[in-house]
């Protein structure tokens, strides 16, 4: 599936799934870097990897106005960016940055963010991605503009979706794509930093709540999150987090609160709206991500994150278990095809707040269930949640669909 060694990356300096994009360095804004590995575990394989700058993204001018200027322009505007984005990122090793499609020999697998990379100049991009053999697509932040991104993976011949948790059941990814291709599902790669570092012994046996969570309804384009509100009738992502959040005050006997408005300015830093429209420098978060999750979760014996009702687990989840917390996931398909059993790697609730407190409680009355919850977890990450296991299981999961495909 991946010829010769290698995999190409369209635009990999637009967005935080990879590494960190200028405009983030620019603010001093935390990366992610939720899918690091698909970057930098076949560098450290000695395989090469083909950046593809196709010319029409840049992460720090909006795309809707990025795709105005003169071509010329954009082209110096990018030289600039990748120079500085590679630097940044300390990115030397098996690498190449081509600027033309012509340049490209080794046409395998394409993999592509349809965050930014499948709404707005898509039909310039499409061209280039229907000349690889396969497009792995990764459909994270598929809820927003949903319609447009559906419509337009499903112009595309070679499209294969990479997600988070096995999204075939989700009424909402059902809706948008009711002939989805292939699905490759896997679970996040955890950070190496993500340890046990204190015994359960020696935690709180409340539970903490990590996260952060929108509202929509002050979001802007508003058009971007129609199909999203129209599907759910809600403003937020992750309803949870937001409950949790508005009753911290009376929950605290059980509940230590960490979840914060997504929108939380620092008011020194803030910048106008006309500016953020045109530069894509977001806000500065710096409630939550001021916070060393490490030692936060290390401090309990329960965590609950919240996951988002289109269907993906959080990155929280994986980063608690791996510190040794008891965590909390709703009732649903959120952590189908990652081979994880409630009562056995996590406890279910229903999504109220009273089902969260009661299962707690139920779990805290037995030691045993709890050690073993714990161990199970430990296990999980280890085994699945590494950057070479996941780079294994998507190569595996490529040679799977192949082989359908050539039946």
């Amino acid at each position: 599936m991946i010829e010769q060694n290698t995999i190409t990356i369209l635009n990999p300096h637009a967005d935080d799934f990879l590494s960190i994009p200028l405009s983030f360095w620019l603010i001093g804004r935390k990366s992610l870097k939720k899918y690091e590995f698909i970057l930098q575990e076949p560098i450290r394989r000695g395989l090469h990897v083909q950046l593809f700058v196709d010319g029409t993204l840049s992460s720090v001018i909006d795309q809707s106005v990025f795709a105005n200027f003169p071509a010329w322009i954009r082209k110096i505007i990018l030289r600039i960016e990748i120079a500085i984005w590679l630097r940044i990122n300390k990115i030397t090793n098996n690498v190449s940055v081509h600027w033309s499609l012509d340049s490209i020999r080794n046409r395998s697998l394409i993999y592509v963010f349809s965050y930014k990379n499948c709404v707005g100049s898509f039909d310039q991009r499409k061209l280039a991605i229907n000349e690889f053999t396969n497009a792995l697509i990764n459909l994270s932040h598929y809820f927003i503009r949903t319609s447009e991104k559906a419509a337009n993976i499903d112009s595309l011949s070679n499209a294969i979706l990479h997600v988070d948790s096995d999204l075939s059941d989700n009424k909402y990814f059902r809706t948008f794509f009711p002939n989805p291709p292939p699905l490759i599902v896997l679970p996040f790669s955890v950070g190496s930093r993500f340890v046990v570092k204190r015994p359960p012994s020696k935690r709180s046996l409340k539970c903490v709540a990590t996260g952060t969570f929108h509202n929509l309804s002050k979001e802007h384009p508003s058009d971007y999150y129609r199909d999203f509100i129209n599907f759910f009738k809600k403003d937020t992502y992750h309803p949870i987090r937001k409950a949790l959040f508005q009753r911290r005050t009376e929950l605290t006997n059980w509940l230590e609160c960490y979840v914060w408005p997504y929108r939380e300015l620092n008011g020194k830093r803030a910048l106008s709206a006309k500016l953020k429209s045109l530069l894509q420098l977001d806000v500065v978060q710096s409630g939550y991500f001021s916070v060393d999750l490490v030692c936060l979760y290390n401090q309990y014996q329960f965590a609950i994150i919240g996951e988002e009702i289109t269907g993906a687990p959080a990155l929280g989840f994986f980063e608690a278990m791996a510190c040794g917390c008891i965590c909390l996931g709703s009732r649903g398909s959120y952590y189908d095809g990652l081979g994880l059993q409630p009562e056995v790697h996590y406890i279910e609730h229903d999504g109220s707040v009273e089902s969260i407190r009661a299962a707690i409680s139920r779990i805290s009355a037995s030691s045993t269930l709890m050690q073993a919850i714990v161990c199970a977890g430990q296990n999980y990450i280890a085994k699945h949640c590494t950057p070479e296991a996941n780079w294994a299981n998507l190569l595996a999961s490529l040679k799977r669909i192949a082989d359908r495909q050539c039946k």
